[in-house]
C-alpha cells in the first residue's frame, strides 16, 4: 500500500528548511537499547550514546545488539513488536559497530507533519514497517543525526562502561567515582531499582549515571543526604558489585568515600540538534469555557498538547467558586477533588468528592510550576463554568 495522500501532504510540509537550535534537554545520557525501548517517554527528544552494530538494507539502517553479524541481515525485521531503532546519519560511517550518538525520538509521540524534522524522511520506513501509515506509540524508534565513533571498554568496570554494556560486567566488583546526585533528584536515570531502599543514590560521572543501593552515604566525618539538592556536587567514590534485572543496572554498594573531582567530561562530536518542540498548552477542555448549566455531578477533563510529568500536577491545581448566593455573602468553601493524569490521552482528569454547589460559577486553574516531559513549562491557565441544578 502506498503513503496516503495526507501523509504525502505532511512530508512535502516538512521538507521546507528549519534553523537549528539546541533541543530542549541539553547533555546526553549513555545507555543501552534495551534501556531505550523499556523508556521511551523518558529518553524521548533527548540526546544519547548506546553501543551497537549496524544492519543496513534498503536504505534502512537498523540498530542491533553489539557483535551482531549484521552482515546477514539483508532485508529489515518487520516487526513491530521488537520496538525497532532506526539510524539516520549525519553524515554515513565507514564502520557498522561502535558507539552511536544521536537523539532518540519515539515517532509515536511525534505528528507526521512536524517542522522540526524537515531534513528526515521518514517515508521509505513507514511504507516498510506500516504500509505508509504513521505509527502509534511505543513501536518505532529513531535516532536522529547520529555518528558513530570506535568504542572502547576498559577490562576493569568503569561508571560509563557498566551502564553501556552492563551485561560484561554483571556480578564483578566495581569501583567508580562521581557526583552524588541523590535520590536521582536531578533525573539521571529512567526507571528506579528493582526493590527501592530508604538510602539509595544515583552516582554520575560525564553521560553515565547509576543507582547505587543497600549502602548508607556517609562515612567518618561525612553523611550525604539523598533527598537533599545541597549534597549533588560532592564527588564519592563507590566500591561494590555490578547488578541487572532486565534493562535496569546498578551497583550493590558496601563502601563509600568522598574523592576529588575527576575529568569527567567525554570526546564530543558536534552534532546539530533537533529545534525544541513548542511549550505545552491546553488544547480542549470539559466543560468548555463560560458554559452554562453544568451538571452538578461532570467530571472536568483538560487535554494538552504534549505529554505531560504527571508529578508536577501535585498541589498546582486549583478549584473555587467565584460568587455567593447574594452578592453580600461570600462563596462557599472551595469543594473538594481528586485528580488523575492519564499518559494515553495527554489529559488530567478532576473529580468531586460531593456535587458541586448548585447556580455558582466554578473557577479550575492550573498554576505555574506544571511541565511537560523534558521540563517545558506549562503558562498558568484557566477555566470558569457555571453549574445548574
Amino acid at each position: 500500500m502506498r503513503l496516503s495522500r495526507s501523509l504525502l501532504a505532511a512530508s512535502a510540509l516538512v521538507a521546507s528548511s528549519t534553523a537549528w537550535t539546541p533541543a530542549q534537554t541539553p547533555g546526553r545520557l549513555a545507555t543501552t537499547p534495551a534501556a531505550l525501548r523499556a523508556s521511551p517517554v523518558f529518553f524521548h527528544g533527548k540526546q544519547v550514546a548506546v553501543l551497537g552494530s549496524i544492519a543496513e538494507s534498503r536504505d534502512l539502517f537498523r540498530l542491533e545488539p553489539p557483535g551482531t553479524d549484521t552482515a546477514r541481515a539483508t532485508e529489515p525485521v518487520r516487526d513491530l513488536e521488537g520496538k525497532p531503532i532506526y539510524v539516520y546519519w549525519r553524515e554515513r560511517p565507514r564502520r557498522t559497530d561502535g558507539e552511536i550518538r544521536g537523539e532518540f525520538w519515539d515517532l509515536g509521540r511525534l505528528e507526521a507533519g512536524d517542522s522540526r524534522f524537515a531534513s528526515v524522511d521518514f517515508r521509505p520506513l513507514l511504507e516498510f514497517l506500516t504500509d505508509g501509515r504513521w505509527p502509534p506509540r511505543d513501536q518505532v524508534f529513531v535516532l536522529i543525526n547520529a555518528s558513530l565513533v570506535e568504542a572502547t571498554l576498559p577490562e576493569a568496570p568503569s561508571l560509563r562502561g557498566i551502564v553501556m554494556a552492563p551485561e560484561r560486567y554483571e556480578n564483578r566488583s566495581a569501583t567508580v567515582s562521581g557526583r552524588f546526585r541523590g535520590r536521582n533528584l536531578l533525573g539521571d536515570v529512567a526507571t528506579p531499582l528493582p526493590a527501592p531502599g530508604k538510602w539509595d543514590f544515583v552516582v554520575r560521572s560525564a553521560d553515565a549515571a547509576v543507582w547505587v543501593s543497600a549502602l548508607r552515604p556517609r562515612g567518618r566525618d561525612f553523611e550525604l543526604d539523598p533527598s537533599a539538592r545541597l549534597d549533588t556536587g560532592r564527588w564519592v567514590e563507590v566500591e561494590g558489585t555490578v547488578r541487572r534485572d532486565g534493562s535496569r543496572v546498578w551497583i550493590e554498594g558496601r563502601t563509600i568515600e568522598l574523592s576529588k573531582p575527576v575529568e569527567d567530561t567525554v570526546v564530543e562530536v558536534e552534532i546539530p540538534t533537533t529545534p525544541a518542540a513548542p511549550p505545552p498548552t491546553v488544547v480542549f477542555s470539559t466543560p468548555v469555557p463560560e458554559e452554562t448549566d453544568v451538571d452538578a455531578t461532570a467530571v472536568v477533563r483538560v487535554q494538552f498538547s504534549r505529554d505531560m510529568d504527571a508529578r508536577s500536577f501535585k498541589d498546582r491545581i486549583r478549584v473555587s467558586y467565584q460568587t455567593g448566593a447574594t452578592p453580600a455573602t461570600p462563596p462557599p468553601a472551595p469543594p473538594a477533588f481528586a485528580f488523575n493524569y492519564n499518559v494515553g490521552t495527554r489529559g488530567v482528569e478532576l473529580r468531586f468528592s460531593t456535587p458541586l454547589e448548585r447556580f455558582q460559577t466554578v473557577k479550575v486553574e492550573l498554576l505555574d510550576g506544571i511541565t511537560a516531559v523534558g521540563g517545558d513549562a506549562l503558562q498558568p491557565w484557566s477555566l470558569t463554568f457555571t453549574t445548574g441544578r
